[in-house]
């Protein structure tokens, strides 16, 4: 979740950040959790599901809407905006952006990926990305292997909102795409707060660490390089390179996830 997201997903989760959950209490609930050791975290990891959910929330009532109404109808208009009524708790005079951000992200959700977008990507991989952007593993591009079949995988899902544009498209191995990212719209999703190794684990339960808690940590990386250089998600994992195997911050502290990373120092 970065403010300068490309899809209209990544906006529309970023109106409902700064507009509907802006506010001090994040501040009172960052000096609640003080003695936690991990509280500007865990408000990070609070705010963006929050966010996240919601954003989800809104493109699913939508599609399905969608399958009775066409967004395109007039009655879907009516329809679509009392579901946001009676679910988002927005000031009204805040109604007309929400629901184009809105209906935009649904718009992404809804159509086909285009044809020329698809044989770009794959083109621009054959020469140029040979290797699932998030494990690393080479590709297979006849795919004759179930594991490291090529697949065209969006950023920001388009469950969320995500467009099928080249920005919000990267490179990645079967595996990757539906097993350990799944359809995980960002860092937090997956459930972080269960990985605890205690203090210095062994190497091998290291290596151990489930594929989806790899994703996390390097999406968290990305993310955090997007923001710092205003950049995009995509420019930020290509800079980042696939993620490594998981290490230490602190090995004097307890081994949780944010004490963990796995993408290469810069």
């Amino acid at each position: 979740m970065i403010d300068c997201g490309i899809t209209s997903g990544e906006r529309l989760c970023n109106f409902l950040n700064h507009r509907l959950l802006a506010g001090e209490a994040w501040n009172d609930l960052e000096l609640l959790l003080d003695s936690t050791g991990r509280a500007k975290q865990l408000v990070e990891f609070y705010r963006q599901v929050a966010a996240v959910t919601l954003t989800g929330r809104i493109v699913a009532a939508g599609v399905s809407i969608n399958a009775t109404t066409s967004i395109y109808d007039a009655a879907f208009n009516k329809l679509f905006t009392e579901h946001l009524r009676s679910t988002v708790g927005i000031p009204g005079r805040l109604m007309n952006e929400l629901y184009r951000f809105s209906h935009r992200a649904l718009e992404a959700a809804i159509l086909p990926i285009p044809r020329s977008v698809q044989n770009k990507i794959r083109s621009w991989a054959i020469v140029r990305h040979q290797w699932c952007y998030m494990c690393g593993a080479s590709l297979d591009f006849d795919q004759n292997d179930p594991v490291l079949g090529y697949t065209l995988e969006h950023i920001w899902p388009r469950s969320y909102g995500g467009d099928s544009i080249e920005e919000n498209f990267l490179p990645a191995c079967q595996s990757c795409n539906s097993k350990k990212k799944s359809n995980f719209a960002t860092w937090t999703m997956p459930a972080i707060q269960s990985l605890l190794y205690g203090i210095s684990p062994e190497e091998q339960r290291l290596e151990e660490i489930h594929g989806s808690f790899k994703f996390s940590m390097h999406y968290r990386a990305a993310q955090d390089l997007a923001i710092q250089e205003r950049s995009t998600l995509k420019n930020a994992f290509l800079k980042i390179g696939p993620w490594t195997s998981a290490r230490l911050i602190d090995p004097d502290d307890v081994t949780d996830f944010f004490n963990l990373e796995n993408h290469k120092q810069n």
